[in-house]
């Protein structure tokens, strides 16, 4: 079993962005005890035959920092965060954003580099989180190059990894991200299958991962169930 968890911020706040940081260690209790490595998105997707989850981070919400990091560097644990270069130091009110979102602080600069120092790795989010599918193919390539450039000449390191924000796309946004990364991430609740295209990647949204139990038994035909469950019922609303 391979799955990429998608993380926002790490909080006691009531919504589908936050979990506890006191779940996230559970989370990580549950998986060792299930024997479910954690793993570099370098190392799940170098195999197919390869067992384990990695985890992500979108937005760079600034609780990243402050609750996930101990955890996750205590326990020597790797990690992905995709950045919106442009908002970075900023907040989460972009536009198109909806007016009920909770306003989040994130990280800047100084605070990625502490990030990258504890085994952390910056991936690209765009540089102004749009609806890529709205833009025309010189407008994405400008997205995707701005944000990897700033990322690269302020941490040195280029974005090998990237989400799609609001996890739209398009047989056409596709194909040019698939040109500038190693692999692209949705927002499609799945795990990784076999043969899973590249720049078309699903993840398991956390939000629906709440229960340690579950976690543990993420390799069971009632975890798929549930996942497959959950996925068709996203479907129906639109997401």
């Amino acid at each position: 079993m391979r799955a990429v968890l998608t993380f926002h911020s790490v909080d006691q706040l009531r919504g589908p962005l936050s979990y506890p940081a006191a779940a996230l260690e559970a989370m990580l209790d549950a998986l060792n005890e299930a024997k479910l490595p954690v793993l570099s998105l370098d190392d799940l997707l170098a195999s197919e035959q390869r067992r384990g989850v990695s985890i992500t981070f979108d937005d760079g919400i600034s609780t990243v920092l402050s609750a996930a990091m101990p955890v996750l560097r205590d326990r020597k644990v790797p990690a992905h965060v995709f950045v919106i270069s442009r908002r970075v130091g900023g907040d989460n009110r972009w536009p198109g954003q909806p007016s009920s979102a909770t306003p989040l602080k994130l990280m800047s600069w100084t605070e990625l580099e502490v990030l990258q120092r504890a085994n952390f790795f910056i991936e690209a989010h765009t540089a102004t989180h749009p609806d890529l599918r709205a833009l025309p193919d010189r407008g994405i390539e400008d997205e995707l190059r701005e944000a990897d450039d700033m990322i690269e000449n302020r941490l040195g390191r280029l974005p090998r990894y990237f989400a799609y924000p609001y996890g739209h796309h398009d047989e056409r946004v596709r194909a040019i991200a698939a040109r500038r990364y190693q692999g692209c991430f949705t927002t499609r609740l799945d795990y990784l299958h076999p043969g899973a295209a590249l720049n078309a990647l699903p993840r398991l949204d956390v939000h629906y991962l709440r229960s340690a139990r579950l976690i543990g038994k993420l390799e069971g035909r009632r975890a798929r169930t549930y996942i497959a469950i959950r996925r068709a019922l996203r479907m129906l609303r639109g997401h």
